[in-house]
């Protein structure tokens, strides 16, 4: 997908994520996803989604795979590790 995306200072930018998972935080709706441009996963306010697009790329990765690495990822945060490179498992 390709974002255009306002930060909470207004700033906007253009993102290509692959998205991970669509849910809730408190009363914020979040798209958790792998950015290209920050190398890593974040989430997204989808009230401050300007413009979405889909793309027809495919990250080159099984069903299933993006969601285990940002749960790993997860997991490595809470023990104060780095998350980055979609490349390495």
């Amino acid at each position: 997908m390709r974002l255009r995306y306002r930060s909470e200072a207004g700033e906007e930018t253009e993102r290509t994520v692959w998205p991970v998972i669509l849910g809730y935080a408190e009363t914020t709706r979040m798209l958790v996803a792998w950015c290209e441009l920050r190398q890593g996963f974040r989430h997204f306010r989808t009230d401050r989604l300007i413009e979405v697009v889909t793309l027809d790329e495919s990250i080159g990765l099984r069903h299933g795979e993006l969601r285990r690495r940002w749960q790993r990822c997860g997991a490595r945060r809470t023990r104060q590790a780095r998350c980055g490179e979609l490349t390495q498992p």
